[in-house]
């Protein structure tokens, strides 16, 4: 048992909620907790994680931020940023413990690059479109990755980082390819370019082409498409989570109606299930 004289040295919950309080800044405030869970007093389960092992936490926050962008859920969104903020600066203070980076190297790395690639904010005269934005940053990073690596860059297109989205490292490749003006000079001729893919995916489907074949015409085919989406400013992984989960409303309407007169879908027809489906519409199961 404590004696009173430690009890008396160690904090009450009251003293460290106000510790976490205290400072003036939100973000001052976020990464004061972060930094007392990790000190003794603290959360074990805090204290042993590593930059590693905080790996996992920072995807799967990632995706749930997307998610709730996604589902345009404001309330979620605010709440799952909160957790993706905590986390950021958590893993901060994980690598200053562990010798990785310090927060202020981190912050005023980002900061003097975000200088030197928008020359056009800081010096320039500020008459600058998005496209030529995008250009300029893209050769400013190529110029700086040379001089640090004392060659050049084998790409233009760099490289994705492993685990990125396919639909997601598409669109990216695609715009870098557009920042050096690889790219159609309008959405009309990207549609043109999606049709003739169709049109080529439907010959050797009639053809009766083998798997590999439609394999590389389904790509084709998917890239084309996102390419139509870069040019309306539609990010495709989003666009296609949100079909995604709108067909999967309507086809629980099918399986709900479906279970009221005692069958399930695998017992039904294309034809009962389709006027299910557009009465899911009708619903506004969309």
């Amino acid at each position: 048992m404590l004696s009173s004289g430690a009890m008396a040295d160690s904090p009450s919950i009251s003293d460290k909620e106000a510790r976490v309080r205290a400072p003036d800044s939100p973000l001052e405030r976020v990464l004061a907790m972060a930094r007392l869970l990790r000190e003794p007093g603290g959360c074990p389960w805090d204290r042993d994680q590593t930059v590693e092992s905080m790996t996992p936490y920072l995807q799967e926050e990632t995706f749930e931020v997307v998610e709730a962008v996604s589902a345009r859920d404001r309330e979620g969104f605010t709440e799952e940023l909160g957790d993706l903020l905590f986390l950021v600066l958590f893993l901060g203070a994980v690598a200053e413990d562990t010798g990785w980076a310090t927060l202020p190297d981190v912050a005023d790395g980002v900061l003097d690059k975000l200088v030197r690639r928008h020359p056009h904010v800081f010096g320039g005269d500020g008459r600058l479109e998005a496209s030529g934005a995008v250009r300029q940053w893209e050769e400013l990073k190529r110029a700086e990755h040379e001089a640090k690596a004392g060659e050049p860059v084998p790409s233009t297109l760099g490289r994705r980082p492993a685990g990125l989205p396919a639909l997601t490292t598409a669109f990216r490749v695609s715009e870098k390819a557009g920042a050096v003006g690889f790219q159609w000079p309008g959405v009309g001729e990207a549609l043109d370019k999606l049709a003739e893919e169709l049109g080529e995916l439907r010959t050797e489907i009639e053809a009766g082409a083998e798997t590999e074949r439609l394999e590389d015409e389904i790509g084709d085919l998917l890239y084309a498409t996102v390419n139509v989406a870069r040019y309306l400013r539609i990010d495709p992984e989003r666009a296609l989570r949100g079909t995604v989960a709108k067909f999967l409303r309507r086809f629980r309407y099918i399986e709900e109606k479906l279970a009221e007169r005692g069958r399930t879908p695998g017992g039904s027809d294309l034809e009962e299930m389709d006027a299910l489906w557009n009465e899911a519409k009708d619903e506004g199961a969309s």
